[in-house]
């Protein structure tokens, strides 16, 4: 089996005291915040748990890539 990718998270904004990008595992993927306010997306994919993250890392498209870029994206509620 090959190894697994690490993900890419990319933060939707400059955090002041952090980078607005880093590189964790893939298993660390379980932390994300999966509907608490925010989209955890891959490409133009939401991704709902960790376990569709693994489903997508597992693919021809990604398993032998060295990482997977991942957006953290506000989920904006309400509207003027």
């Amino acid at each position: 089996m090959s190894k697994l990718p690490k993900l890419k998270i990319k933060l939707p904004y400059v955090m002041p005291y952090g980078p607005s990008e880093r590189i964790i595992d893939l298993e660390q993927g379980k932390d994300l915040p999966y509907g608490l306010g925010y989209y955890v997306m891959v490409g133009h994919q939401v991704l709902n748990s960790y376990e569709e993250l693994v489903q997508l890392a597992a693919r021809d498209h990604y398993k032998d890539k060295e990482s997977i870029e991942v957006k953290l994206l506000p989920s904006i509620i309400g509207g003027g």
